[in-house]
């Protein structure tokens, strides 16, 4: 496998290219996917600044949401939305630049892709709004990350930008990665028990596929159930046509996206069906989602208004 562009490259080329990536502002609206008759409310800008912002994700509580921008230039940092006070506050302003935010065990951290100053991506963390310094969380021998995905408080699934890209499994102390997959997307959302996380299965160039990968388990020695060191993947169901972002409700429903469309699929009916359309909003060109822990908001990134 050979390495590719960067991250960072591949951003700054396709905002030169407005024609092919347009820039994206963030969203956010309340949800309500109870029952039969699930809504959206009426969504909100919350980037509101020309160039890319993108990269939402939201804390705990979900009264914060950290999330990517471009500024004044090429430069990326990390900025954080505060849900209560309606406001934007600049979390990084370092001379490197950071991608996707992700709070961590610990949410007084979070963990990003810093692009450093020879151009390698690597993982570190922040303490929000603290002048502590960022630590390298792997090795230094881990680069190329594009996106990733705690599934544990130590254990990592890397998007690793290499050509094809790869899932690769790390974890914290160690140098060593473990290729899992090869052409994935970028999305990848943990299950809630620690034990694995979902993505995206592009190896079906006519259909990607929601995926899980799971390590442990029950399993029987010597005649008694103990918890096993096994992994599985398991392709579950198709995405919306072309999509391959995701996010998952505290109901264990999947929200995807496309176009001016927000879709919702119950596993048990594995069918898309359709949650709302913002067309009417202006919003079009909708990619990545992220919801609440409580699932009562949404965040959506689309494409900017002209």
């Amino acid at each position: 496998m050979k390495k590719v562009f960067t991250l960072f490259s591949l951003i700054l080329c396709a905002l030169c290219v407005k024609s092919q990536i347009p820039a994206t502002e963030i969203y956010l609206l309340d949800i309500d996917n109870h029952g039969s008759h699930s809504h959206t409310g009426k969504p909100k800008n919350i980037s509101n600044s020309k160039g890319y912002d993108s990269q939402p994700c939201f804390s705990n509580d979900g009264n914060t949401i950290l999330f990517t921008s471009i500024r004044n230039g090429t430069q990326a940092d990390i900025y954080e939305y505060q849900v209560v006070n309606d406001q934007v506050i600049q979390v990084t302003a370092t001379p490197e630049s950071e991608y996707s935010p992700t709070f961590m065990d610990d949410p007084s951290y979070f963990s990003t892709v810093r692009v450093e100053k020879d151009s390698a991506q690597r993982l570190w963390k922040f303490k929000i709004n603290s002048k502590e310094k960022p630590v390298r969380i792997l090795d230094k021998a881990v680069d190329s990350v594009g996106y990733h995905c705690w599934y544990g408080k130590e254990k990592l699934a890397l998007f690793i930008l290499t050509d094809p890209v790869t899932l690769q499994l790390a974890e914290v102390g160690k140098w060593q990665t473990h290729i899992e997959a090869e052409k994935v997307g970028r999305c990848m959302v943990n299950v809630t028990d620690g034990k694995g996380f979902y993505f995206v299965d592009k190896s079906d160039t006519l259909q990607y596929y929601i995926s899980k990968y799971s390590k442990g388990g029950l399993q029987l020695d010597n005649g008694a159930l103990q918890l096993g060191n096994n992994q599985t993947i398991e392709k579950l169901f198709p995405t919306v046509k072309g999509s391959e972002d995701f996010c998952i409700t505290p109901e264990g429903n999947f929200i995807m996206a496309k176009e001016s469309f927000i879709y919702l699929l119950n596993p048990a009916t594995k069918s898309w069906i359709p949650l709302a359309d913002l067309k009417a909003e202006g919003i079009t060109g909708i990619t990545r989602v992220a919801i609440s822990t409580d699932g009562k908001r949404l965040a959506i990134v689309a494409k900017e208004m002209e």
